[in-house]
């Protein structure tokens, strides 16, 4: 079977004679991306990270579920099937607008307009892992590699190779590079 499309109609239904924000029948909240992130630092880093992996994964359900429904299966769909989702969902639930850059056999997620600054890619780092691991059933990793602006780039990968790039960004090798000793012998140039 094909793999659905995103179909951002109906996402979320505003019902304002009650007061309630749903999204697939789960009721929402609407708070502004400072108020969350203050929330976030006020309570540290493991409490952030829970939240993180909760909202995660309840993305990856929503996309499991659909992918599901049309026969189909996350893990089996092409990496662009499940990013499609995984962007119109970032992008419903207002964590900005999420691209894919293949750097050789590494896959770098690329918020753009994404909550905060590097308090919100504490955020997004789990949040991300999380939506992907419970989509593909594949345990996933996000590490964030760079912010420039408004921009935040997280390698995608699994708990090796995470722990491999994470050491060698604070080593103080750049990004770059460290994908590129992620998997030696592949291209250095990034495509979307």
């Amino acid at each position: 079977m094909a793999n659905p499309p995103f179909d951002a109609s109906r996402a979320v239904t505003f019902d304002l004679s009650r007061g309630q924000i749903q999204k697939e029948s789960e009721p929402r909240l609407l708070v502004s991306a400072n108020a969350l992130l203050a929330l976030c630092q006020a309570a540290g880093t493991d409490a952030t990270t829970r939240f993180a992996h909760t909202a995660g994964e309840a993305i990856g359900e929503a996309i499991a579920q659909r992918f599901e429904r049309a026969g189909t299966d996350a893990k089996g769909a092409a990496i662009d099937a499940v990013v499609e989702h995984l962007a119109g969902e970032l992008a419903v639930a207002g964590f900005g607008t999420l691209s894919l850059e293949r750097w050789g056999r590494a896959l770098v997620f690329v918020v753009d307009r994404g909550p905060g600054s590097s308090e919100g890619d504490r955020l997004l780092a789990p949040l991300l892992a999380s939506a992907v691991s419970r989509a593909t059933t594949v345990e996933a990793r996000c590490v964030r590699l760079d912010r420039d602006g408004e921009r935040a780039r997280f390698l995608i990968t699994g708990p090796k190779g995470a722990d491999k790039v994470r050491d060698l960004l604070l080593s103080g090798v750049s990004w770059g590079e460290a994908l590129v000793r992620l998997h030696p012998g592949t291209a250095r140039a990034g495509t979307s």
